[in-house]
């Protein structure tokens, strides 16, 4: 099982919705920006290993 606690020198993107594992910045596949919101990410879990918006 993969380590998700690991220090990086990038801050983590945030939690996995999902199983609640901490998201380092390595595995941000996009993000993009909407209209008067903050920018959306998508990333790959280290975890479940799906594609999530991190939280």
């Amino acid at each position: 099982m993969w380590n998700s606690d690991i220090e990086t020198a990038d801050p983590p993107l945030g939690r996995c919705p999902a199983c609640d594992v901490t998201i380092p910045a390595a595995n941000l596949v996009i993000a993009y920006d909407t209209a008067g919101d903050w920018p959306r990410m998508l990333a790959t879990c280290p975890d479940c290993e799906g594609a999530v918006n991190p939280v």
